[in-house]
C-alpha cells in the first residue's frame, strides 16, 4: 500500500508551484484549457461534418443502420489499432511528461511520486478521455441529425469512455515497457515506476519538437520526433553521369530509410489512386478532391527528401556541376511521372475518358509545386514570432499545404482548370526556390 501523502508534502509542492507559476495558473491550466476546446470546438464542429457526411451519402448511413454490429466491430477494431500505436508511442513520448524543470527539481526531490507527477498523469487523462468522447459524442450526434437511430449515442458514448481508457493505459504501459511489470490495474505503480531519466529525455525531445513547431521548421520537428533507422551500411553510390547519378542517390536514400519510404510510398500510392477515381473527380461534395490532393502532397513529402537536402544547401556549390533548377527536375521528376501514369490509368479504368490525363497532370504539378514550397519554407517572419502576430507560425508552417489545398478546390471546377490551378501552384514553388538561390545583392 503507498504511503499516506502528508499535509507538509503538499504544501511543499504547492510552495514549488508558486515559485514556479508565480500565481498564473498550474500544471493542470494548460490541460483544462485545450480539454475545454476539444469539448465545445471537437463536438459542435465534429457533429456538422459528420452531418454533412451522412446527409452527402446517405448509402453509409443506411449500411449502419443494417449493419449496427458489424460497424461496431469496425470502430472497436479502430480503437485496438490507435491503442497498439498508443503503446508504441509510450516508448519515445509518454502521458506522464511533466516540463524538465519539473523533472530536475521537484520529482528528483524526496517527494512522493504520487504527489509530483499527479498532475501529468491526471492531464494526459484529461485530454485523452475528453478527445475520445467527443469524438463518441459527436459521430453518432451527425447520424441522428441526418436521420439516424438516437441508439447510437449511446453505444457512441460507451466506446469512446472506454476507448479513451484503453488508449491512455496503452499509452502509458508504453512508456513503462521495460522498467516495470506491466500487469495489473493499478496505473500509479506503473507511474511511480517511470525513471526519472527517461522522464527528462522524453521530456526534453518534447521541448525541442515544440521549440521546431514554434519556428514553423516542420522538417526538424519531423526528424526529431520519427527517427530514420537505417537498413544497410553506407554504401557507394554508382556515378553514371551527373543527372543519373542524383536520381540514384534519391532511390538509394530512400531504400536505406526502409519501412519509412515504405509507409510514405503507400500513403502516397493511396491518394493518387483515389485522386483518380472518376467518381471523386466528379463528386458532389467538393471537399473530397481538394483533401485527397493535400495528402497526396504529405506523402510525397516523405519521398523527395532529396529535394529537402538540396533546399537545406541552397547557396552551396553543386557537386554535380547541375543548376539548381536541373537537379530539382531530378529529384522531382520520378514520383512526379509516378503519379501521371498511376492517376492516368486509374481515370482511363474508372470511366474519365480524356479527363484522366488532365488530372494526372494536375496532381503532378500540384504535387511538384507544393513539394517546391515545403523544401524552400524557411522560418517564419519574424512578425509571426512577436507580438500581434504570435501564432501566425502555424500558418506559416502550413501555408505549403493550403496553397496545395486552394489548388485542389480549382481542380473541381474542371479538368482544364485543374491543368491551370497545377501550372499556378508549380510557378509559386518555382519562384520560392528562385528566391532561395538567387545571389545575394549588396546595394
Amino acid at each position: 500500500m503507498a504511503a499516506q501523502i502528508t499535509r507538509e508534502e503538499r504544501e511543499r509542492l504547492s510552495d514549488a508551484y508558486e515559485l514556479r507559476y508565480r500565481g498564473e495558473g498550474g500544471p493542470m491550466s494548460s490541460a483544462l484549457f485545450s480539454a475545454y476546446l476539444a469539448a465545445l470546438v471537437g463536438t459542435v464542429y465534429g457533429s456538422v461534418l459528420a452531418h454533412y457526411v451522412f446527409e452527402e451519402w446517405p448509402q453509409i448511413l443506411h449500411w449502419i443502420e443494417r449493419q449496427p454490429i458489424f460497424a461496431t466491430g469496425i470502430a472497436v477494431v479502430g480503437v485496438l489499432l490507435v491503442a497498439a500505436v498508443a503503446f508504441k508511442v509510450g516508448g519515445a513520448r509518454g502521458p506522464v511528461l511533466p516540463e524538465p524543470g519539473h523533472i530536475e527539481f521537484v520529482v528528483a526531490t524526496d517527494l512522493p511520486r504520487r504527489l509530483t507527477l499527479r498532475d501529468a498523469w491526471r492531464g494526459s487523462q484529461l485530454m485523452v478521455l475528453t478527445s475520445c468522447l467527443c469524438l463518441g459524442v459527436a459521430l453518432p450526434i451527425g447520424f441522428t441529425m441526418a436521420g439516424g437511430s438516437a441508439t447510437a449515442l449511446v453505444v457512441g458514448v460507451v466506446l469512446g469512455l472506454l476507448g479513451g481508457i484503453l488508449i491512455v493505459q496503452s499509452w502509458l504501459r508504453g512508456q513503462v515497457r521495460g522498467h516495470a511489470p506491466l500487469g495489473g490495474m493499478a496505473s500509479w505503480p506503473l507511474v511511480e515506476a517511470i525513471p526519472g531519466a527517461t522522464m527528462l529525455r522524453q521530456s526534453l525531445l518534447s521541448e525541442a519538437v515544440t521549440s521546431s513547431l514554434i519556428v514553423s521548421d516542420t522538417r526538424r520537428a519531423r526528424a526529431q520526433a520519427f527517427s530514420l533507422k537505417l537498413r544497410h551500411k553506407p554504401e557507394r553510390i554508382r556515378v553514371a553521369g551527373p543527372h543519373v547519378t542524383v536520381v540514384l542517390a534519391d532511390v538509394t536514400g530512400l531504400l536505406r530509410t526502409g519501412w519509412s519510404s515504405l509507409g510514405w510510398l503507400v500513403l502516397e500510392l493511396v491518394a493518387v489512386v483515389l485522386v483518380g477515381l472518376n467518381a471523386l473527380q466528379n463528386a458532389s461534395s467538393p471537399l473530397l478532391l481538394p483533401i485527397l490532393v493535400v495528402l497526396t502532397h504529405v506523402g510525397a513529402s516523405g519521398l523527395t527528401r532529396g529535394l529537402q537536402g538540396q533546399a537545406a544547401a541552397a547557396g552551396d556549390q553543386s557537386l554535380l556541376g547541375l543548376t539548381w533548377t536541373h537537379e530539382a527536375v531530378l529529384h522531382l521528376a520520378p514520383l512526379a511521372i509516378l503519379q501521371f501514369v498511376v492517376a492516368t490509368a486509374v481515370g482511363l479504368a474508372t470511366g474519365s475518358g480524356g479527363d484522366a490525363a488532365a488530372y494526372g497532370v494536375t496532381i503532378a504539378l500540384l504535387v511538384s509545386g507544393g513539394q517546391l514550397l515545403y523544401a524552400h519554407k524557411g522560418p517564419a517572419p519574424g512578425i509571426f514570432m512577436s507580438g500581434p502576430g504570435r501564432g501566425g507560425g502555424v500558418l506559416w508552417a502550413m501555408h505549403p499545404g493550403i496553397v496545395v489545398l486552394a489548388g485542389g478546390f480549382a481542380a473541381t471546377l474542371g479538368a482544364g482548370t485543374a491543368v491551370m490551378a497545377g501550372a499556378v501552384v508549380l510557378a509559386i514553388g518555382y519562384s520560392r526556390s528562385s528566391a532561395a538561390f538567387a545571389p545575394a545583392r549588396v546595394n
